[in-house]
């Protein structure tokens, strides 16, 4: 099958058109980055272009570029006052035309450096005060990336610091040996519930994300040592953006591949000053299922389908969006279809486990510039996830009894205010505040097993119920003063308020920076950082119906970070970053012989009586070498090196479950060009990381009780095989007179290679066997086309 599909992808890309010369027209903003304010008379100049290809903004900002030959085209941006930016390299193609907003930083520098701080600015985050720990990613690079999907979350364990959760079919994303549940979504200023298809109770994680790459706009990635406006979170925070759709003329997008069906379209709904954009996506992983064909595990299924938004309205002073997103997925574990095949002692076998998962957001914005010192920007969403869980037990005539029937329903209204305003030309506040009014309605119900060998034993428990509304409230306040031409310091204050329980946290921040000239930079940060516990943990009962874990304080973290950044005329980066995590409140067992921990565990919550006494500690430093995409290639290379310990009820340190001691990435991307403006793209992208812990089981103890009992004196001391992929990617891009597009084959898990996950037990020889999850080797055909 699989060389099938190579033959054919390749008499596909051997297909030119007769070459003729394409051009597209590129229109853009620039606007000013702390005050989203336009700049009248900023030049934009087209690198390489022969004529020149020059342009300037109008009294709103506004520019247009036309007849820009397609291909990578990158654009050099100044302005008096402000310092000068390099864009990354833009991909334009003959069907359709692209539209761009450039925030440029106010300052300035001398001739001689414009080069060095042009390419510089590619790499910066959006948000000026994360001075650490923080890049940027546009859509492009989701769409390019070997096996990304489109997704940001793949994308991300690219990046230092970062590496896939314990299962490699979920979408979870472990930042510097902290638990995935620490990770923050942020959509237009609000925040969201878990954002993926397939969620995973109790995680950030889940199948692939519900975020369409046809509706990103340059967005920010965070592993620590977040902004003050950033709270509720731990370890990772994702601030994605909405790009606009074209105002001038309606332009369609349509998918087919292995994975699903995609189509986008936008165009203006009032030339010039309105648009819209819409994406809706069809997986037809279901189908193949059906068939037989099981892309993610062994007899799993898997549907999903979703839908996304943006719709722009420009006025001379404020700019109004409506937004939103919705997905439905479900994941299937099927058992072995004739029950005397069945081995009772490994439940996936016996079992049929249902797993609804269902999000969606849907929001207004309104910015308004008063001044050009001065916005304004208002949200309001309704956002919302429901997840359901339901598992029979299947006996040899397939007689079905449910054991186990779950429900998490989190419905939120919440607005945010943010009022940012450049007092001088030293000095910057930013403050605002976000509201949750949260209704939500919480239920589990099992009836397990007794023992792992006897599938009729059943003991009934209802461990949690929970339905109300609550409110959460966090409110913050940041400060830039420029010191001197090379130093800049930021303060802030962020204040979270968990009205539930009426518990918070009050979290300084501070950073400073030190640019020396403008080819390195010296950055210091220190942050302090709350996390309130997946809900669901709140609403345990115990036997008598009580809720026993309501007063449970939320999880902080205190980050202290130290950062070196290098660049090059080359538009190349060398980042270099030492990190130190004091982690304190962590729930632990009210049980003092159990040395659990929550912090230990990608997903769910504990099922039992816990207490805000736990403690963590995380230290490492990450390196990168990068190369933005220039000369046509790109590369990413990332070594990091951590050690991420607990300590619960024993008093002692011991390994957290995410302290692999190590995680790596390369990635790397070449183009070819051909006539006509066709271009084939080659490209892979290998990890490479340490084994997740596990602790060795006690023989005699899980022979009593049937089941698989820790050996608690040897506290995650086993560790499974390291982690390692390797994915790779082929895409050639083709431009005609009216239709351009895409055909690419991405090589998912090129080496067929299954990673051990964890630790299993077998009752019946009281033994434990390495468990493996994940999919193997999938190749994924896809054709775009832009019309």
């Amino acid at each position: 099958m699989t060389s099938k599909i190579c033959i054919i992808f390749l008499y596909l890309i051997s297909f030119n058109a007769i070459a003729q010369k394409h051009f597209q027209t590129i229109y853009g903003q620039v606007l000013d980055k702390q005050t989203k304010t336009p700049l009248p008379g900023a030049t934009i100049l087209v690198e390489n272009s022969n004529p020149k290809l020059v342009a300037s903004t109008d009294e709103n900002g506004n520019f247009v570029l036309n007849q820009v030959p397609i291909g990578r085209q990158i654009l050099s941006i100044t302005y008096i006052g402000y310092l000068p930016q390099k864009s990354d390299a833009i991909v334009l193609t003959s069907a359709k035309s692209v539209t761009l907003k450039i925030e440029l930083s106010y300052g300035s520098i001398n001739a001689d450096e414009v080069i060095i701080s042009a390419n510089k600015n590619a790499f910066e985050p959006l948000n000026e005060l994360s001075v650490v720990s923080t890049r940027s990613f546009t859509a492009e690079e989701t769409e390019r990336m070997p096996a990304g999907v489109n997704d940001p979350g793949r994308v991300a364990l690219s990046y230092p610091g970062v590496q896939r959760g314990p299962d490699d079919t979920e979408n979870q994303i472990v930042v510097r040996g902290n638990s995935p549940i620490g990770i923050l979504w942020r959509l237009e200023g609000v925040d969201m519930p878990n954002p993926n298809h397939f969620a995973v109770v109790g995680s950030s994680g889940g199948g692939v994300s519900v975020f369409s790459a046809q509706l990103l706009a340059k967005s920010d990635f965070s592993t620590g040592g977040f902004a003050a406006e950033y709270g509720n979170a731990l370890s990772g925070a994702f601030d994605v953006q909405f790009r606009h759709g074209d105002m001038q003329k309606r332009e369609h997008r349509a998918k087919i591949g292995i994975l699903g069906l995609d189509f986008a379209t936008d165009g203006p709904i009032k030339n010039g000053t309105s648009s819209y954009l819409v994406n809706y996506r069809y997986s037809t992983l279901g189908l193949l299922g059906k068939m037989g064909f099981y892309l993610v595990g062994e007899r799993v299924t898997n549907d999903f389908q979703d839908l996304s938004f943006n719709l722009v309205f420009k006025k001379k002073k404020s700019i109004s969006t409506i937004f939103g997103i919705g997905g439905l997925s479900e994941e299937r574990y099927l058992p072995v279809e004739n029950g005397v095949d069945r081995n009772k002692n490994r439940s996936s076998e016996w079992e049929d486990r249902v797993k609804p998962s269902n999000m969606g957001a849907l929001g207004y914005t309104y910015t308004y510039m008063p001044d050009n010192k001065t916005y304004i920007k208002a949200v309001v969403a309704l956002v919302g996830s429901d997840q359901i869980r339901n598992s029979d037990t299947l006996d040899l005539q397939n007689v079905r009894f449910r054991y186990n029937s779950e429900r998490y329903l989190d419905k939120r209204l919440v607005a945010s205010v943010t009022y940012s305003k450049r007092i001088s030309e030293k000095f910057w506040v930013k403050t605002g505040i976000i509201a949750n009014q949260i209704f939500y309605d919480f239920f589990k119900e099992t009836q397990a097993r007794l023992n792992q060998q006897d599938i009729n034993q059943r003991q009934v428990n209802v461990s949690v119920k929970g339905d109300g509304n609550s409110q959460m409230l966090q409110q913050y306040v940041q400060t830039t003063y420029k010191i001197s031409s090379k130093v800049s310091l930021n303060a802030g204050m962020h204040f979270l308020e968990f009205l539930t329980n009426k518990t918070g946290s009050v979290e300084p921040r501070v950073s400073m920076q030190y640019a020396p000239n403008t080819s390195s930079k010296l950055s210091f940060a220190y942050g302090r950082h709350g996390r309130i516990l997946p809900m669901m943990t709140y609403f345990f009962a115990d036997s008598t119906g009580k809720n026993i874990n309501l007063n449970l304080k939320p999880i902080k973290s205190d980050h202290f970070i130290a950062a070196f950044h290098h660049y090059t005329q080359s538009r190349m980066r060398l980042s270099l970053e030492a990190y130190y995590q004091s982690i304190f409140n962590v729930p632990i067992s009210a049980d003092v012989t159990s040395n659990y921990w929550l912090l230990n565990y990608s997903s769910d919550f504990p099922e039992f009586q816990v207490k805000s006494q736990g403690l963590g500690r995380n230290k490492g430093i990450d390196l990168a070498i990068e190369k933005q995409f220039s000369n046509s290639y790109f590369f990413l290379a990332t070594f990091s090196v951590l050690d991420s310990k607990f300590k619960a009820n024993d008093g002692l340190w011991h390994n957290s479950r995410f302290n692999t001691r190590f995680s790596s990435s390369y990635t790397f991307g070449k183009e070819f060009p051909f006539k006509n403006g066709n271009i084939l793209q080659i490209g892979g992208r290998y990890l490479f990381s340490g084994g997740f812990r596990y602790t060795p089981f006690d023989p005699i103890k899980s022979k009593e009780k049937g089941q698989y009992v820790g050996d608690q004196t040897k506290e995650n001391e086993g560790q499974v095989a390291p982690f390692q992929r390797l994915d790779t990617r082929i895409a050639y891009r083709f431009n005609g007179e009216k239709t351009s597009g895409n055909i690419s084959l991405d090589f998912q898990n090129a080496s067929n290679r299954l990673n051990a996950t964890n630790i299993a037990y077998d009752s019946a020889k009281n033994i434990t066997y390495t468990e493996y999850r994940g999919s193997g080797f999938i190749p994924v055909l896809t054709f775009q086309f832009d019309f």
